[in-house]
């Protein structure tokens, strides 16, 4: 149950510590964590209003783990969304644990990359844990707890998102943080709000370069003119931060899961194929299934594509 200090800290009417209470009993891995507990993230603390107490689903010894958070365009490219994936897997195969905000495009991006083979991912929600945000999400969000990840709000269990939940959200995504890497995002918009505010608390700020002709280059050109770190791969985001990260090298360890992949490989044509085809198919559930999808797009082996995934075509006379 509650602590004391939670119970006073809450500061709600009787009913909603009810609430609060049966939900901690709902799960193992629901709890809550008070400014005044030892595994309170310190990061946290320095803002000028912190939340008094966080509700975490999963992982929450992440919270206290280096950092580094992906942020960007809901409406990304696919090479943008490629980008996150491929900086996300190298981030978290390295012991650095991705921070994002479960949001469409680079967001979910992130945490696709980072969970598979890692675990290693925090979702900052814009709502209650009990109220997944957007829905399409769901899955993703079951499967990175699954994995190890963590999801994390400052708002009830049963808390809708709201508009001005956002900025809130926002500023923990960067607190939490080493360093913030934005992949494409327009001058005005939510993943530039978060970045800015990065580089007001003195928090590294990063970001990809992109095609000049793309409005959602914008942001990450302005961010890297104003004195952001160029970044084209996780070492340029390690070597800035300072951090040693762990061997990556893994002679000879991915020859089953090649030969395991070739049956799933063969339901791809040239057309999409979503992903309800492919749990029908394959036997598989969707928890099974997304990360390996999402590895074989880091392969370069099928692409995502509107309606679904498609098998990546290979070089012009191969």
């Amino acid at each position: 149950g509650l602590k004391p200090n939670e119970i006073a800290l809450i500061n709600s009417p009787g009913d909603e510590i009810e609430r609060i209470k049966q939900w901690l009993c709902q799960h193992p891995l629901n709890q809550i964590i008070a400014m005044s507990d030892a595994v309170y993230p310190e990061r946290l603390k320095q803002l000028d209003s912190p939340p008094l107490i966080i509700y975490c689903h999963g992982n929450a010894q992440l919270l206290t783990a280096p950092q580094l958070a992906i942020v960007g365009s809901r409406k990304a490219t696919i090479n943008g969304l490629n980008t996150a994936r491929r900086l996300a897997k190298e981030l978290g195969d390295a012991g650095i644990t991705v921070t994002s905000g479960l949001a469409l495009g680079i967001d979910g991006a992130a945490h696709q990359g980072a969970y598979p083979t890692s675990g290693r991912t925090v979702a900052i929600l814009g709502g209650g844990l009990g109220c997944i945000y957007p829905r399409s999400h769901q899955a993703l969000a079951l499967s990175l707890v699954e994995h190890g990840g963590c999801l994390v709000s400052e708002f009830p269990p049963w808390e809708t998102v709201k508009p001005y939940h956002f900025p809130r959200r926002n500023r923990l995504i960067a607190a939490l943080s080493s360093g913030v890497l934005l992949i494409e995002a327009r001058i005005k918009s939510g993943s530039m709000i978060t970045a800015n505010l990065a580089a007001d608390m003195g928090i590294d700020v990063f970001a990809t370069p992109g095609n000049i002709n793309n409005p959602l280059s914008e942001g990450p050109h302005y961010l890297i003119q104003q004195g952001a770190r160029l970044v084209t791969s996780s070492g340029d985001i390690c070597e800035e931060l300072g951090w040693v990260v762990k061997d990556l090298e893994r002679e000879g360890g991915n020859h089953q899961q090649d030969d395991d992949d070739e049956p799933l490989l063969k339901e791809f044509t040239g057309e999409p194929i979503n992903i309800d085809y492919l749990v029908e198919k394959t036997g598989l559930s969707v928890n099974r299934l997304m990360p390996r999808l999402v590895e074989l797009e880091l392969q370069g082996r099928i692409v995502a594509v509107p309606g679904g995934y498609t098998r990546a075509m290979g070089p012009v006379g191969s």
